[in-house]
């Protein structure tokens, strides 16, 4: 559906009723299959969609992390975290990212993980050396399988 027309916005309402009266649902195209996703049953009252900032100033530049939910599904969310260097440029940096129990993270992407014997507590390394010019930003992600728990991760960096 195109939401830029106003006819389009007016149906909702009826197309709504009318999927609901014969026991269906509307779904969504997910963004990074291409795939239709239906809904889970029982989807949380609440996502986790908080933004964490923390920065952190160390001799050799600062960086500020970033966290924003991308996908959600019924057991699900997939997490964003965007580091970016501060006033002067940094050659490496470190985010650690919490989740709360019994989240685990089940997945992750343009990062190099480890975590602590919780397994709640994930720190991210770069990919390569981590260098960021003043201003500059990198993106990592990672799957939270929810267990329940739909709190948003916390999310801060550090540099050398």
């Amino acid at each position: 559906m195109h939401d830029g027309y106003q006819t389009t916005i007016n149906a909702i309402p009826q197309i709504a009723a009318n999927l609901a009266s014969r026991g269906l649902c509307a779904g969504m195209i997910s963004t990074s299959t291409g795939q239709a996703v239906a809904p889970n049953d029982n989807p949380p009252t609440t996502g986790p969609t908080t933004t964490t900032t923390t920065t952190s100033q160390q001799p050799g530049g600062s960086c500020t992390a970033t966290y924003r939910t991308t996908q959600q599904w019924g057991d699900r969310f997939n997490g964003e975290v965007t580091v970016r260097a501060g006033a002067s440029a940094i050659t490496s940096w470190t985010a650690t990212v919490t989740v709360t129990s019994p989240q685990k993270v089940s997945a992750t992407w343009n990062g190099t993980p480890s975590w602590d014997s919780s397994g709640n507590v994930m720190t991210m390394k770069p990919n390569g050396n981590g260098n960021l010019a003043a201003g500059a930003s990198t993106t990592f992600g990672f799957t939270v399988m929810t267990n329940g728990q739909w709190a948003a991760p916390t999310v801060s960096c550090r540099t050398p």
